[in-house]
């Protein structure tokens, strides 16, 4: 495929999965929450949504041909892999962690290192998301225990778990790309010999009935997460600690909300530019 279609217009905050849903009813093969900047006057949020053939893009453009500020168009497909090496440079993740490009020398500074080729599967480190996640990861107790990533797209969360001393590590993702990438980035970065690392491709549901993790990490936006939070708290091993990350801030109360009614104790909180993540300890 050369090309792409997209189709974008604002959304009020009540209105916005609906309108995800909708999207997707369509044929849109992914949305994006496109981040404004500077911010913008009008109120909601603008949504960005991607189709593989014209027909659904317009079929999209008739079903919400009111919304405000509509735009649409076709796009070339860029080589994502060309593309990512000639722009990817180490990336600054915590003060604790960089993630780098295997041709690039390790810093001197005993800081951890993951290394990341250029694949199409979500995460370079540099998104707010990622790094909250990393930080939550550096508070919370990792060491000795075990790791459940869900959603783990590259794999740096889970290796960085790894890094920090758990001594198992699940990495788990539904989309299939992500098992050759993953492959390769666990030759660029090899567990410590006292970790076993496994990866697994599918539903939460593939997991064995009696797995339980005494960290679960999840970074993913609402609308993904919340349709089986319940499922990812029933994985935790008591005293086990929930990480979510990947949030916006107006999604807080949301969680803030559903905290109140379960065994969960936030214990650490981290906020970067308009993204919200917390660690949540079984009470």
């Amino acid at each position: 495929m050369d090309s792409y279609w997209w189709l974008s217009f604002r959304t009020s905050n009540e209105s916005l999965e609906l309108d995800q849903d909708r999207l997707f009813e369509t044929g849109a093969t992914g949305i994006e929450e496109v981040e404004e900047n500077p911010p913008a006057q009008a109120p909601g949020v603008l949504l960005k949504a991607f189709y593989g053939s014209v027909k659904e893009m317009e079929t999209a453009r008739d079903w919400f041909g009111d919304r405000k500020e509509l735009a649409f168009g076709e796009e070339k497909v860029e080589d994502w892999d060309r593309s990512w090496r000639d722009r990817q440079t180490p990336v600054e993740v915590t003060p604790s962690l960089v993630v780098m490009p295997p041709w690039v020398a390790s810093p001197a500074d005993g800081r951890h290192v993951i290394r990341l080729e250029a694949k199409m599967a979500f995460g370079t480190g540099s998104h707010e998301s990622t790094r909250i996640a990393a930080t939550l990861l550096e508070r919370v107790p990792v060491a000795g225990g075990s790791a459940l990533d869900i959603g783990t797209g590259t794999g740096i969360l889970a290796l960085y778990a790894a890094q920090l001393g758990a001594a198992t590590v699940l990495a788990l993702d539904i989309d299939p790309v992500v098992g050759p990438c993953l492959n390769e980035n666990l030759v660029l970065n090899p567990p410590p010999p006292a970790c076993r690392f496994r990866t697994l491709i599918g539903e939460i549901d593939a997991l064995e009935k009696s797995a339980r993790f005494s960290v679960v990490i999840c970074n993913m936006i609402r609308t993904e997460l919340w349709p089986f939070r319940e499922e990812l708290r029933s994985r935790l091993a008591p005293g086990g600690v929930f990480l979510v990350s990947g949030q916006r801030l107006e999604d807080k109360p949301h969680f803030l909300a559903w905290r109140e009614g379960s065994p969960f104790r936030i214990v650490q909180e981290v906020e970067m530019d308009g993204w919200w993540g917390f660690a949540a300890s079984l009470a």
